[in-house]
């Protein structure tokens, strides 16, 4: 069973079971130290930096190794090291609008978070910007496949004792949008990389500014209810 909606002509209220959060670009702004630190493989290997800022959003960085790199960076090891180098690019990070004050309103086991950034990336960054960590955390080492496939969002949902299909997604790339939807969850996309049309042409159903346009409230029998501000 999907969720309910009911729209008014500027919100939609999305009644689902839980909410599953990405992390950069939806609940915290990594944009500039992602991009120096890709940027600056890149110069070590005489790239053009341009076709891997434009593709690596959203996407586990093996992946992205594999999709632009040479064949010589496809291991564990050095994804590990790039991402131990874009631990120390703390500069920069910011909490979306509103994202703080969400999720310190959300129930328990009624949220999670799916990432492409491994937690010795993520969850630092998390606790540097003080913000909540959830019981349910899913990053690339719980998985098989890395977005856009839908396996992360379903074992989040899973995790909190939840069907994908009852719950609402927030994502910001075209990689993690496409894995929500084909979660069979609702996707809200974030505008802080792409347009509301490149977002809904995706897969999102509905588009938001930032976090500052989302209100959930629940009912006594737990369902959520998010209210959705497209302006």
């Amino acid at each position: 069973m999907s969720p309910t909606t009911f729209s008014s002509p500027r919100t939609t209220t999305i009644t689902a079971d839980g909410l599953i959060f990405d992390l950069d670009g939806t609940l915290i702004s990594s944009l500039e130290a992602t991009e120096k630190i890709y940027t600056r493989y890149c110069d070590q290997f005489g790239m053009d930096p341009a076709p891997v800022l434009a593709g690596c959003h959203g996407i586990p960085t093996l992946q992205v190794l594999h999709m632009f790199y040479p064949a010589s960076t496809h291991t564990i090891d050095f994804a590990n090291q790039m991402e131990q180098d874009a631990l120390a690019e703390l500069n920069g990070l910011k909490v979306i609008p509103g994202a703080d004050s969400l999720l310190r309103n959300l129930p328990p086991l009624k949220w999670s978070i799916f990432t492409s950034g491994m937690p010795m990336l993520a969850l630092p960054r998390m606790k540097h910007l003080g913000l909540p960590i959830p019981q349910v955390f899913v990053t690339p080492k719980n998985i098989t496949n890395g977005k856009p496939h839908p396996e992360g969002y379903v074992l989040a949902a899973q995790l909190m004792g939840l069907e994908a299909a009852r719950c609402v997604v927030f994502e910001d790339a075209v990689a993690g949008v496409n894995a929500g939807r084909d979660s069979g969850a609702v996707v809200v996309g974030i505008r802080t990389l792409l347009t509301d049309k490149q977002l809904k042409d995706a897969g999102a159903a509905y588009t938001v500014r930032d976090m500052t346009k989302v209100v959930v409230s629940s009912n006594s029998n737990g369902t959520l209810m998010a209210t959705i501000d497209e302006a």
